[in-house]
């Protein structure tokens, strides 16, 4: 059986999208960063013709205006739905005073397609358009983004669905993306200045003179300086997961920062499809949520053999399609940042409004020397 209530959502989107466009003011995205609190349907675009406008957007996630660089008007893009073996045209105007470009992440393509500057082709200059042309030879679950400077971390980046030709060898009833994200209210310039001035600028788990007691007390002052000066001798701490932190960014889940809580509404029996794509630029998430077994069905695009597991880890631009079974009223999506700096969270529920508890962030781990390949 193939998804049913998923499809009507989605024709309802396209066809509210629709409405919109007529009216002219597609610019209230229909995910992201239009409201908090809003319902899981996302704006859609789906055929073999598209129009995609890169152009600056104002946003505020914590209280502050910046200006952020959006496809069509939204963080994060619009979601793409092709189906494997059609031929896409994807127009990609520029509208910002620099050059741009899109990458197709994990498609199978021709090398002038491939949207990387300087490598596949030479970019699209300020008010140029670049046509992409080709075919759709495989399905899943994949993601967007620029290939040009700090865009894809200033906010050019969506999710992309591409659905099989044959039925899939698993069942749901409804299908949502969760794409998540890390949002600096700084310049990533900046960011990266100050990484290069110090790497673990942004590591607010380092160890302190009261971890040194701590430990010279519980393992002896022997081990405990052993162990100190084995990390000084590779420049490194325990504590350095991340090179960018919480400390400068906002975790985002379908573009809405933590207390924005995106919600995705389902109805009771319901089996739920997550497509999870990590389109973060530095953050590898652990997601759960608390009171589901979550059963991976495909990893990359690629059908697994389905395995049910409680916790997964997404690394940067990975993507992992789980089916979920709710049989309560609402459930926490609980994306923790691999360093436990932060972390995106949004709602499963059976109607809008509903939340659940968020978990405590579980403890930081530490790096043994083994894990450094020291052992």
């Amino acid at each position: 059986m193939r998804c049913t209530s998923s499809r009507r959502t989605f024709v309802k989107s396209l066809a509210a999208g629709g409405a919109v466009a007529g009216l002219g003011i597609w610019r209230q995205p229909a995910w992201a960063v239009a409201r908090p609190g809003q319902s899981g349907e996302q704006g859609v675009l789906a055929g073999t013709q598209f129009d995609l406008t890169i152009d600056s957007l104002g946003v505020n996630f914590n209280g502050r205006e910046r200006t952020a660089m959006a496809i069509n008007g939204s963080i994060p893009g619009p979601l793409l739905r092709w189906r494997e073996g059609d031929t896409v045209t994807l127009r990609v105007h520029n509208r910002l005073p620099q050059d741009t470009s899109i990458h197709w992440h994990g498609i199978l393509l021709p090398a002038n397609m491939d949207g990387v500057p300087g490598f596949s082709f030479a970019g699209i200059a300020p008010d140029g358009m670049y046509e992409y042309r080709f075919k759709a030879k495989q399905s899943g679950t994949y993601w967007y983004h620029s290939h040009s400077a700090f865009q894809e971390q200033l906010g050019v980046y969506g999710p992309l669905v591409i659905d099989p030709l044959e039925p899939e060898p698993f069942e749901y009833e409804r299908d949502y993306v969760v794409m998540l994200s890390d949002w600096t209210d700084e310049s990533p310039a900046r960011v990266l200045d100050t990484l290069k001035k110090q790497s673990d600028y942004y590591n607010r788990g380092r160890r302190t003179l009261g971890d040194l007691i701590s430990d010279a007390a519980d393992q002896g002052w022997r081990e405990t300086l052993s162990n100190r000066w084995a990390w000084a001798r590779m420049r490194m701490t325990p504590t350095d997961l991340a090179d960018v932190s919480g400390d400068t960014y906002t975790y985002l889940l379908n573009g809405q920062a933590p207390d924005g809580n995106w919600t995705g509404l389902f109805e009771a029996d319901e089996r739920i499809r997550l497509r999870l794509i990590n389109g973060s630029a530095m953050t590898y998430f652990d997601f759960r949520i608390p009171g589901l077994k979550l059963t991976v069905v495909a990893v990359d695009g690629q059908n697994v053999e389905p395995v049910a597991v409680d916790e997964l880890r997404l690394a940067v631009a990975e993507t992992v399609d789980v089916i979920v079974t709710p049989d309560g009223d609402a459930y926490t999506l609980f994306a923790q940042s691999m360093d436990r700096s932060g972390y995106a969270r949004g709602t499963l529920a059976m109607r809008q409004g509903l939340s659940a508890p968020v978990p405590e962030l579980h403890p930081r781990a530490e790096l043994s020397s083994e894990d450094m390949g020291d052992g």
